[in-house]
């Protein structure tokens, strides 16, 4: 690294390099130049010379002559080489080489009079020219050399003297810079540097009293710091408690509801047996009454074979009645077994996505038979997924539970669309469930998946239907949900799923609101 005094040394060597420099490319330019023009003004005399002396023979055509003072003139140097041709384009004379690299190349007419007699091209050197400007390059560089040692010399005095007095003031800093507090350095003459010295120990002073107050500062800071740390240590632990109690109480409530859907599923299941069971009951009531009466006739031996005819009519149409009875049950039962199984587990399997949805609105359907709104299914078969059904059954169950209690309130009739396609990649299912019910306005729809958000307090609604519809969907599924709606114009959820749901530590991503 540089000191001052070798950075101003260096930059007045630079500065006067430069300008030397400068200086002796511009001198030898312009010598140059004006050997330049003397060699023209040299030519055109020469030119004059050997018009004079060439036209004359040329006019007697002496072709001799010609050549013979052509010769003496290019070895005596007056020409580096000479070429005469006459009036016709014909060479009469030659002597020397052509080199334009050492000579001026000229040509002019040889005239005697106003007549021409032919064209002369000769060559003048320009050694002169070359060893003029090298000469002046010369002088001019020694006269540059010695300014620059000059220069040199005022300015290393010039530097020691003004670098003392910036190393006190560097020495100060180092002082400053070290701890030591209130550095005070000598004050010299009334200049410049004199004045940033003074600068100085006013900064000194002035930073002193300043470090001191921020230590006495810095004290109170941290005791204040070690203070606040104790009372957030504090409050950390009792909100990580107050979190572990509201995860306790999150969870209990979900299984709460789930095992009061379980319940209003079981209480429908068994309003629905009732019809076909009673159906059962009363048609193997009345076929065991046939079964004596015509027993009773076969033993006493009055029985016609017409009557038995009927008799066995009657039975075979008690026991199909029977049988379609047990079967509707038998199917109201096994999609009973299903939607309670996936309800109560997150078991992963490969599943129809068709006949999960088929089996849980065919559970609530005896809930729904006196509403004044119906569920519209239209799923494709074959749309096979490897997740887990359970939560796919309870999310689409809240939304389901969800517009039972808020979209068709108060209305005459109602449309519950359930829908289903895959994504051109083949990767995903969109599942949208929509409704032509009330809608939401702008202060519900933000915030329908806060858990314990609900609009219908203490009116039996929890808050937890599609919060936990949102955490199932976003986590333990892979996917995402969206909502729409307006006011009046009714609501559309859209569901992405991955037909392939991802391990079950995947992180949950948030659902978007549209």
């Amino acid at each position: 690294m540089y000191s001052l005094r070798k950075k101003l040394l260096l930059a007045t060597a630079l500065i006067f390099s430069v300008a030397s420099l400068v200086i002796l490319l511009a001198a030898r330019l312009i010598v140059a130049d004006a050997m330049a023009q003397e060699t023209l003004r040299a030519g055109e005399r020469s030119a004059s010379l050997l018009s004079a002396a060439l036209a004359p023979l040329l006019a007697e055509s002496d072709l001799a002559g010609v050549d013979e003072l052509g010769q003496s003139l290019v070895l005596r140097g007056d020409f580096t080489h000479l070429r005469v041709v006459d009036s016709q384009g014909r060479q009469v004379a030659s002597a020397g080489q052509l080199n334009q690299q050492e000579a001026k190349t000229f040509e002019r007419p040889l005239q005697l009079g106003t007549r021409s007699y032919g064209q002369a091209e000769f060559g003048i050197h320009r050694i002169g020219e070359r060893q003029a400007a090298r000469q002046v390059f010369w002088q001019l560089l020694a006269v540059c050399l010695g300014t620059l040692l000059l220069a040199a010399g005022l300015q290393v005095l010039l530097s020691r003297v003004l670098t003392a007095r910036l190393a006190d003031l560097h020495q100060g800093a180092n002082r400053m810079a070290a701890g030591e507090s209130r550095v005070q350095i000598e004050v010299k003459g009334q200049d410049e540097l004199a004045r940033v010295a003074q600068a100085f120990n006013q900064m000194s002073s002035t930073l002193s009293e300043r470090f001191e107050a921020l230590r006495t500062a810095e004290r109170g800071l941290q005791e204040a710091n070690e203070a606040l740390e104790r009372r957030v240590a504090l409050r950390t632990e009792h909100l990580e408690d107050a979190l572990r109690k509201l995860h306790r109480a999150q969870a209990e409530l979900v299984e709460a509801q789930k095992l009061a859907s379980l319940g209003a599923l079981v209480a429908g299941i068994s309003h629905e047996l009732n019809t076909p069971i009673g159906n059962a009951v009363t048609s193997a009531s009345t076929l065991q009454s046939l079964l004596h009466e015509t027993t009773d006739l076969v033993q006493a031996q009055q029985v016609s074979r017409r009557r038995l005819t009927e008799a066995l009519a009657q039975g075979e149409q008690m026991a199909n009645l029977v049988l379609r009875a047990t079967q509707k049950a038998a199917e109201l039962i096994s999609s009973f077994k299903r939607v309670a199984v996936d309800d109560s587990s997150e078991q992963r399997r490969v599943f129809d996505l068709n006949a999960v949805l088929r089996d849980l609105v065919l559970s609530f359907g005896p809930s729904l038979k006196h509403k004044p709104w119906q569920i519209e299914l239209d799923v494709p078969e074959g749309i096979e997924m490897d997740s887990y059904p359970g939560p796919v059954d309870q999310v689409i169950g809240n939304l389901i539970q969800n517009a039972e209690r808020h979209a068709f309130k108060g209305q005459d009739a109602g449309l519950l669309s359930i829908r289903a396609h895959v994504s051109a990649d083949g990767e995903q299912v969109e599942l949208r469930v929509e409704d032509n019910g009330q809608g939401m306005n702008s202060e519900t729809l933000p915030r329908i998946f806060e858990p314990f958000f609900t609009t219908q307090l203490g009116q039996g609604g929890s808050g937890l239907g599609l919060s936990i519809a949102h955490t199932l969907i976003c986590g333990l599924l892979g996917g995402q949900i969206a909502v729409r709606s307006e006011q009046g114009q009714g609501t559309c959820f859209t569901i992405t799923l991955p037909l392939k749901a991802p391990p079950r530590n995947t992180d949950s991503r948030p659902g978007t609101l549209q």
